[in-house]
């Protein structure tokens, strides 16, 4: 992860010092920071970073799905992430642009440590690699599946999950394991899998609009 060159775009100086800084104490070259769509955009077509790693919410004008959806055409092998303070950001963005291919959404209260941000860069750069070349797993997920990935993008443990959905805490187990073999997701050290589920919800309730 030494190598990695990234850019940090948030419209908020506190969360976007706090980002980029504690990225570039863990060994991550910050090549730009960006305070808004349009710089951000910018300055990743001048620098041609690894990945980007974005807010969602810019107040009025483009949000951080209008820069990934500009940026993927012009760079397919960008790592996107995408910061939302939402389990599902068009709850509160019901006209968002729809996100490319192999973006990753991170949701800020599931931040608790650099690691997390440095795990959601890796799964994006791979997922970015495997988009570009088609191979990135369909979704197409049953009810009760969606149903306890919408937990899991919300935080919730196995335990709390199985006391909300009236299920055993070894049925929810099981179905998780059972989607990361389903959906292909690569569980190895740098990328973790509760990640990639999380980024499986979006990418069902995507494409049931």
């Amino acid at each position: 992860m030494s190598e990695l060159r990234v850019v940090v775009a948030d419209d908020h100086q506190l969360t976007l010092s706090g980002v980029a800084d504690s990225l570039s104490m863990n060994g991550v070259t910050i090549v730009g920071r960006a305070r808004n769509p349009r710089d951000a955009v910018a300055l990743v077509l001048e620098t041609k970073p690894d990945a980007l790693v974005s807010d969602l919410d810019f107040g009025p004008g483009p949000t951080g799905i209008d820069i990934a959806a500009h940026l993927r055409k012009k760079l397919p092998k960008l790592g996107i992430v995408v910061l939302s303070a939402y389990g599902d950001p068009r709850l509160h963005h019901a006209s968002l642009t729809e996100a490319p291919k192999g973006l990753v959404y991170l949701i800020k209260q599931q931040v608790s440590e650099t690691a997390d941000i440095l795990a959601a860069v890796a799964l994006a750069i791979d997922r970015a690699a495997r988009a570009e070349k088609g191979h990135l797993p369909r979704v197409n997920l049953t009810r009760s599946q969606i149903a306890v990935l919408r937990l899991v993008a919300q935080g919730a443990s196995n335990q709390a999950i199985s006391l909300q959905l009236s299920v055993t805490e070894d049925s929810v187990s099981k179905t998780i394991n059972r989607m990361i073999k389903r959906l292909g997701l690569d569980t190895g050290a740098a990328i973790n899998s509760r990640a990639a589920l999380i980024q499986s919800y979006f990418d069902a309730i995507g494409a049931n609009r």
